[in-house]
């Protein structure tokens, strides 16, 4: 059972012996024990200051507040009535009905904090499931508009928008497309806040490239018309305007977002890459031969590289068998050339 459980249980003993306490007489003289009533909330509140303890060690810390507060709130319930209990031995009077405003008061006072821990621990448990789904949302995020993605640092060179690469286009159309698809919102209100302005601006800084034009079909990019500078300056520089703000609010947008999840621990980390498999084969002459295949593997915006293994160290590297080594093959193969040679000469001096 949790920690939450095992207080808020030990608490509700302590409202139901609180109130028995309130319901019972004094004792009818001073040498007479104390009732069972009021001898019983020293029991429970004693016992919700162990189940405390536990709080503190596992608790966030407004759950932790709210469960001091209402072990202060039982505490000083408790210290009432005793001294209503001490004072007034021998009375006919039940113990609320010798200060009903002591009474109504405490009686409240547990109630409240009794709440107002239920609510805590009820958010610090929708907090960790909010948690665990934005951390996700935010990887998605961090995978559909990289920091290294080629369109984005296209951008964030803030260079004239007379032209625009049609690989910034098509990123900017996919990198929408992605965070659109997504349809499971951030629970933090200001994360679904920042992630939907940068979705907004990515989607008005495509209508403004929208307004470009193609000089010719094997043209890898759009323009605003260079001959608008003569005919429509106006209209050049308006649209020159428009483009290089959509793209700067684009930047903006993709800062702040990046930003609010980095300051509510959501950014992920890069991953290290795992190691590329390697695979041994064996040659004709029963040799090993082993052959790397270089892995790498980059993941929300990390970098990654791949390449051929360094040559290793002659000095370190294992030696050949004599047998396999090419000194020994290569005076085996000078031999043959002379034998064939004498072989060759004594035929023709038959």
């Amino acid at each position: 059972m949790s920690y939450h459980a095992t207080f808020l249980q030990a608490a509700q003993a302590g409202q139901g012996a609180l109130i028995r306490s309130w319901l019972a007489s004094p004792a009818p003289s001073a040498d007479a024990p104390v009732p069972e009533p009021v001898a019983q909330v020293d029991v429970a509140v004693m016992n919700l200051e162990n189940r405390l303890h536990e709080v503190k060690l596992a608790a966030a810390p407004h759950v932790t507040a709210a469960a001091e507060d209402l072990y202060t709130a039982a505490r000083a319930a408790a210290d009432t009535q005793f001294d209503l209990h001490i004072h007034n031995y021998g009375s006919a009077q039940r113990l609320c009905a010798l200060d009903d405003a002591a009474f109504t008061r405490h009686t409240e006072a547990v109630r409240q904090a009794l709440e107002g821990f239920v609510a805590a621990a009820y958010r610090e448990g929708a907090s960790v499931t909010a948690t665990v789904s934005d951390r996700a949302k935010s990887a998605r995020v961090a995978e559909a508009a990289p920091a290294d993605a080629a369109w984005l640092v296209h951008l964030s060179r803030r260079m004239p928008m007379r032209r625009i690469p049609d690989f910034v286009t098509e990123g900017v159309d996919s990198a929408l497309e992605a965070l659109q698809r997504d349809v499971i919102d951030f629970v933090d209100p200001e994360l679904e806040t920042a992630h939907q302005h940068f979705t907004d601006a990515l989607a008005r800084f495509l209508d403004e490239i929208g307004g470009t034009f193609t000089p010719d079909h094997d043209a890898a990019y759009t323009e605003i018309p260079p001959e608008w500078r003569r005919t429509a300056p106006e209209r050049y520089a308006q649209t020159l305007r428009d483009l290089s703000q959509a793209r700067d609010t684009v930047l903006d947008r993709y800062k702040e977002l990046m930003n609010t999840m980095s300051r509510r621990g959501h950014h992920p980390a890069p991953q290290q890459p795992q190691p590329g498999p390697s695979v041994q084969v064996t040659a004709g002459d029963n040799s090993p031969v082993t052959v790397n295949a270089p892995h790498a593997h980059a993941s929300h915006g990390a970098h990654a590289s791949a390449g051929q293994p360094a040559p290793a160290d002659p000095a370190t590297a294992p030696q050949a068998p004599w047998y396999r080594s090419a000194i020994f093959w290569g005076a085996v193969s000078a031999l043959g050339t002379v034998a064939g040679a004498v072989v060759a000469y004594l035929a023709l001096g038959r």
